[in-house]
């Protein structure tokens, strides 16, 4: 008897209770260009979004919101003798009351909403903007700007548990993101013995800065011998180790790779003649001898 009344307990609490949504508003990407996205769990969805973003450094210098569900902009729709002129930006004016100085500063303020009717509804998840900052250090802030709704549900009144989560991963290589040879970089596992001082594109400094590798000094030392000879025999030594080496196998040295770039050949070496090439033309050069300004090129 005491189930059969917990059950039906129960049911009437499920019934009368509504499920309530879960919004995620979230931001993805690194260096200078950062998406905002969102996500929505549960039956019904977002109306319109009023977001405050701001960034840690610097301004922020552009912002391209891009989602065909939510095109209407509340924040500079322009009505003109009764008629709708345009659906504006997404952007608010900075003149607003409770608004973010807009496009050049600290932060923005974004209102996006949505004029979708029956079963034709947004996705439950996608991306909102694109946002460009002049720092690509530069952590980015979301939160709801409450003065505009925050987050309206297609219900509105419905309390949605939102969650705005920040970020946009700070961008911290001591190799330059505009070298062709970036992603090889990173793809063998960002080594320190290829950052230099040479910082043009850099956004941090190694603690050991390896000034010669593009040059063939292998082992980041010199060689005494009453002369401290910069690329010699050990430098030599690494490089016949690594000899026709790809990026695959097992052991392979990356401060060997001296000119950071494969050769095809049908194998995709790693380390090969233009290797060597390198390390033979600045052979027994001191430290005098050599531009000190490692990585070069593109």
């Amino acid at each position: 008897m005491c189930m059969k009344k917990l059950i039906v307990v129960l049911a009437f609490v499920m019934v009368a209770s509504p499920v309530m949504a879960a919004v995620t508003v979230s931001c993805s990407g690194s260096g200078t260009s950062c998406d905002i996205n969102y996500s929505v769990t549960g039956p019904n969805s977002v109306r319109a979004f009023a977001l405050d973003i701001t960034v840690s450094a610097g301004t922020i210098s552009a912002v391209t919101c891009s989602n065909s569900s939510y095109y209407i902009y509340p924040g500079s729709i322009q009505i003109v003798s009764g008629s709708l002129q345009s659906y504006g930006n997404c952007v608010c004016s900075s003149t607003y009351p409770g608004t973010q100085p807009g496009i050049g500063g600290t932060g923005v303020t974004v209102e996006m909403g949505s004029l979708y009717t029956g079963t034709v509804k947004p996705t439950s998840s996608g991306k909102l903007l694109t946002l460009t900052k002049s720092s690509s250090t530069a952590v980015v802030t979301l939160a709801a700007n409450t003065a505009r709704g925050g987050t309206v549900m297609e219900n509105p009144d419905e309390s949605p548990s939102a969650t705005y989560t920040g970020g946009c991963a700070a961008v911290t290589d001591c190799f330059p993101s505009t070298y062709s040879s970036y992603n090889d970089w990173k793809s063998m596992g960002k080594p320190d013995c290829w950052c230099g001082t040479n910082t043009a594109g850099m956004t941090a400094v190694p603690a050991v800065q390896w000034k010669f590798q593009c040059d063939g000094d292998i082992d980041n030392k010199t060689q005494t011998l009453g002369q401290s000879y910069r690329v010699y025999t050990n430098d030599y030594a690494k490089l016949i180790t690594n000899w026709k080496r790809k990026y695959s196998t097992v052991g392979l040295d990356p401060c060997a790779d001296v000119d950071h770039k494969s050769q095809t050949l049908g194998q995709s070496y790693r380390v090969y003649t233009n290797d060597y090439s390198i390390v033979i033309s600045n052979w027994k050069k001191k430290d005098s001898g050599l531009p000190a300004n490692c990585p070069r090129g593109i």
